[in-house]
């Protein structure tokens, strides 16, 4: 790499360090359980996914938003795929765009784009899946409804297993790729999240549950936009919660396929959505009141035991499993690896 290069990674890495800080998000603490590569790697794949993220959540028109999602994948694309001369491409007439776009998106892809395929490079990351990040967002513009449990299942890789994904290359695995199990873990996060936004989503019209399970237990579309305690909420939420903890029981198969580097983020992850379901699962009426979240101190327990060597290797493989309500029926758990 010669010098000039080795400037522009740098400053990027800089930037996507500076842009996960500034995040405020409880997942970059995970990233200083990796060693420092990994670590940068992970806050280039981080920043990425928070800039293609915010470009879905911004106030314009959706057309516009989808126009600027279209040009963020090309860009990217260009940017990865082939053979990079070292100066950052950028979609035609992306210039023109960032001038009269709230977010300025050549300066954005001139920020993190070196580090991004810095990263993508040294840890040999498919840009398939990267660029199935920004699918799964131009998704959410297109569809908030989904009738099918199938179709939901397709929306939750594009915008988590895809990123699970991707981590492992970064974290490290024994061939071959535990892709069921990583795919499997991120369906499972995505529903803990759904699950503890129904209220929140409900206020932007989004319905992410699908048609073919809240209707089963006698709900409509409006009792998902007004939600109110309700018994017949209250057994799909519980009914979601079992689905989930059977997706989180065989995502944590991955588990065996990890370097010992990547295990540390990886179970603290998996720890935290886990603990979240559980307490979803504990009181389900919670999601109708408030964005359901983990206290402080149930956070800063699961946090300094992966910090702390002795306390990270006595933890249980996997934890125990979520409490069950005895007033619907059994669904048998899927059976772990450890």
């Amino acid at each position: 790499m010669n010098s000039i290069k080795h400037k522009e990674v740098a400053k990027s890495y800089a930037a996507v360090r500076r842009i996960s800080r500034n995040s405020g998000s409880s997942f970059y603490r995970s990233f200083w359980l990796l060693p420092r590569e990994q670590r940068d790697a992970m806050s280039a794949l981080y920043a990425f996914a928070r800039v293609t993220d915010d470009l879905g959540d911004s106030d314009e028109p959706i057309l516009l938003r989808r126009h600027w999602l279209d040009c963020w994948r090309q860009t990217t694309a260009m940017n990865l795929i082939g053979e990079a001369n070292g100066e950052i491409r950028l979609a035609e007439g992306m210039e023109e765009l960032s001038a009269e776009a709230s977010i300025d998106l050549a300066s954005r892809a001139r920020e993190i784009m070196p580090a991004l395929r810095h990263a993508s490079d040294r840890y040999s990351i498919p840009s398939r899946y990267l660029l199935e990040i920004v699918d799964g967002v131009l998704a959410d513009q297109q569809k908030n409804r989904f009738d099918t449990f199938e179709q939901l299942e397709h929306y939750c890789y594009l915008v988590a297993s895809a990123v699970g994904i991707a981590c492992l290359y970064i974290w490290g695995f024994r061939s071959p790729l535990p892709k069921q199990a990583a795919v499997d873990c991120g369906l499972a996060f995505q529903l803990t999240n759904i699950l503890r936004d129904v209220s929140e989503d409900a206020a932007r019209g989004r319905i992410y549950l699908p048609r073919q399970h809240y209707e089963q237990h006698g709900l409509d579309e409006d009792d998902l936009l007004h939600p109110r305690r309700d018994a017949r909420l209250r057994c799909l939420i519980l009914d979601e919660t079992r689905r989930a903890s059977e997706l989180f029981d065989s995502g944590w198969r991955v588990w065996d396929s990890l370097d010992d580097s990547g295990r540390p983020m990886f179970s603290m992850m998996w720890r935290t959505y886990r603990a979240l379901l559980q307490r979803i699962a504990e009181d389900p009426d919670a999601i109708v009141r408030h964005r359901v979240s983990l206290g402080m101190r149930q956070r800063l327990g699961i946090v300094s035991k992966h910090f702390v060597g002795p306390l990270y290797r006595r933890l249980p493989i996997p934890p125990v499993e979520i409490g069950r309500d005895p007033s619907i029926s059994q669904v048998a758990p899927a059976k772990t690896n450890t």
